[in-house]
């Protein structure tokens, strides 16, 4: 008989090659067997633990989603994120990770679907975290859109990564390529790329429709 923590850890064995492999040789193309023989049991083991290669698949984008938001949940309790070498080396963990959310997330299904909003849902609740512990600004606004921005734009890198890592000259999915991107992108999440006379013309340009309506609406009570 084998215990409950052998059955995690080989749920973890099949799941951990599942998540290299998808990536490599895709949904269709990565088989029971080859993931079993990878993880070193059964196809038979991978079906009872999983059910599908299907439900195999929802078992990786969910784990992803969690293994990420705890991790930035650790950073932002320990201040490691902070620390320039303990952030590389969390990324090369994560990077089969990235890797396979790169990959579901360009095939266009309802699986990806599923992995955005999950990932909004986590962000959204990191916002609302960070705040409350004075790692965020106070969010004006509705602190879901401003997730689902944020989102948007950490994925979109992440699916355009071999076009970004041609522009950077270097992979852009592991430690490497996080320490060679993080200057500009500190710069844009500072806020000090544009002028902030622009910023604040931009933004009272967005306003003023809104104060300009508001005004017609009492003037015609």
């Amino acid at each position: 008989m084998r215990s409950d923590d052998e059955d995690r850890t080989t749920q973890a064995r099949i799941r951990d090659v599942a998540i290299e492999r998808f990536p490599k040789e895709g949904f269709a193309g990565t088989t029971v067997r080859a993931i079993a023989a990878d993880a070193g049991v059964s196809p038979a083991l991978v079906l009872h633990h999983f059910g599908s290669k299907k439900n195999l698949h929802r078992a990786c984008d969910g784990y992803v989603v969690r293994m990420i938001g705890e991790t930035k949940r650790e950073a932002m309790r320990t201040g490691s994120y902070r620390q320039a070498g303990a952030i590389a080396t969390t990324y090369q963990l994560f990077e089969p990770a990235l890797r396979y959310l790169a990959w579901t997330l360009s095939t266009g299904t309802g699986t990806a679907d599923r992995l955005f909003d999950d990932l909004l849902n986590d962000v959204t609740a990191q916002l609302v975290e960070g705040q409350e512990t004075g790692l965020i600004n106070e969010i004006h606004g509705d602190p879901r859109k401003q997730a689902a921005i944020l989102v948007a734009m950490q994925l979109g890198g992440l699916i355009l990564h071999e076009h970004l890592s041609r522009a950077m000259r270097v992979d852009m999915l592991t430690g490497e390529g996080l320490m060679a991107s993080a200057p500009y992108t500190l710069q844009v999440f500072s806020g000090n790329l544009f002028d902030t006379g622009v910023i604040a013309q931009a933004k009272q340009a967005i306003e003023q429709p809104q104060t300009t309506g508001d005004t017609d609406q009492e003037a015609n009570k």
